[in-house]
């Protein structure tokens, strides 16, 4: 017989197959900062956990020369894992995927986009004086130092 009793929707959700991939994905996730956090800096910027099944962790990486690199790292990673959270791990497998690092090289691009400054016109910096002029003291300070970005220079 069916039940028919009202059910709260967060456990509808978490019983359903999207929400089964979502903690498979969130184990994942954190799978993969534990890893990030045991290998050395650069290497840990070049790779990602791919996937964790039967005791087979695969890594992925960006060029055969990471895979390389992460070769002789995978003793020491499979024994810290195995000794703190994964008990159970038989072996790493480290897999070459180019959009890796297509994905790294974009990543490094919008950080440099980010880092330049946007100029303002100096139309612009006139309304926003003329509408600091009203505002309250606090956004005052704030719309003055966005327009006095118009005279900086580059």
């Amino acid at each position: 017989m069916r039940d028919h009793r009202p059910q709260a929707a967060q456990e509808l959700l978490e019983n359903s197959l999207t929400g089964q991939v979502r903690q498979r994905a969130m184990a994942l996730s954190q799978l993969n900062e534990q890893v990030q956090a045991l290998l050395p800096a650069q290497s840990a910027k070049q790779c990602r956990v791919a996937n964790y099944r039967d005791g087979i962790l695969i890594l992925e990486c960006g060029s055969s020369a990471w895979a390389t690199r992460l070769n002789y790292d995978r003793h020491t990673l499979m024994s810290a894992l195995r000794r703190d959270t994964l008990p159970s791990l038989m072996t790493i497998e480290i897999k070459v995927n180019p959009a890796l690092a297509v994905d790294l090289v974009r990543k490094e691009e919008a950080k440099e986009a980010e880092k330049k400054w946007r100029k303002v016109s100096p139309m612009a910096a006139e309304y926003l004086k003329a509408i600091a002029e009203s505002a309250p003291d606090k956004v005052k300070k704030r719309l003055e130092a966005i327009a006095a970005m118009s005279n900086r220079e580059d």
